[in-house]
């Protein structure tokens, strides 16, 4: 199955003071007509995201002295 082709979109239901009901998750094709819903990420497997990581070379610094 394609990225692109995916049938079904997952929405969650809040509840009156703005949390999301648990077990509430569904996946539809439309948004259900009562309530409060939202749609969310549903395939977090397949959504590609480009990741860069940088590193950095450890100094090192040393001190001497002399006596005086």
């Amino acid at each position: 199955m394609a990225i692109n082709n995916r049938p079904l979109k997952a929405y969650v239901r809040f509840d009156g003071s703005g949390r999301i009901v648990a077990g509430s998750l569904i996946l539809r094709k439309n948004k259900p007509k009562v309530g409060k819903w939202k749609e969310i990420q549903a395939y977090e497997c397949c959504f590609l995201t480009t990741t860069t990581t940088t590193t950095v070379a450890p100094t090192t610094t040393t001190t001497t002295t002399s006596p005086a």
